[in-house]
């Protein structure tokens, strides 16, 4: 009997910093204005789509997202640790400039390939990997033949979207994963598949209804 699992992997609305460039790891930050319209236009477009569980990450901006998704549904929140963003440790609150100036071996590196490095005080993608697979067959186990919600961040994502195509994350930098993008994970009897990748069509002007 197959029993797909379909996952709904979303990255956070949109905060201030994600304007700005400051890098905020594990550094909390609500929703701006706009990343709360962001949020609401998706959950319309979730309103009616068969929804049984909302996971997220425990930082803000990530749980006011999956809050406004999972409100239509009536469903609380399962909070994971392991869907949390990338540890950024003494990168933590700078900028790209200040990070440039104080690391330029490193951050050459990171912008080349971030595969490999280990920021300071923080996490390797490779740390990030083990975590978040790990939430991700812990999510599919418990939810064999549903459809769910995952709320995460865009280094979790675009991670996650990696380890199911069954590539390196060297793959990390041809990625994009946008503030409220859709990205939808089945697993199957065969394995995992990407349905869909950063999906933004309900950000959209003139779609579901604009105020």
């Amino acid at each position: 009997m197959t029993m797909n699992t379909t996952l709904l992997l979303v990255r956070h609305a949109q905060t201030a910093s994600n304007v700005n460039g400051r890098y905020m790891g594990w550094i909390d930050e609500d929703l701006s204005e706009e990343g709360l319209r962001q949020a609401q236009r998706l959950s319309r477009r979730l309103s009616r789509w068969p929804i049984a569980a909302v996971f997220c990450s425990p930082l803000i901006r990530a749980a006011r997202t999956a809050e406004i998704l999972a409100l239509p549904h009536g469903l609380p929140l399962q909070k994971l640790e392991e869907l949390g963003e990338i540890r950024m440790g003494a990168w933590e609150g700078l900028f790209a400039p200040e990070i440039k100036a104080k690391f330029p071996q490193l951050w050459r590196t990171w912008r080349a390939d971030p595969s490999a490095i280990h920021i300071p005080g923080g996490e390797s993608l490779t740390q990030v990997r083990e975590r978040s697979i790990l939430a991700l067959e812990n999510i599919v186990l418990h939810n064999q033949g549903r459809q769910v919600v995952a709320v995460t961040h865009d280094v979790v994502a675009r991670i996650l979207v990696a380890h199911c195509l069954n590539v390196s994350t060297s793959i990390y930098r041809r990625l994009e994963v946008a503030n409220t993008s859709l990205t939808v994970i089945q697993r199957t009897n065969d394995g995992y598949r990407l349905r869909l990748l950063n999906d933004t069509a309900h950000l959209e002007h003139g779609l579901l209804g604009d105020e």
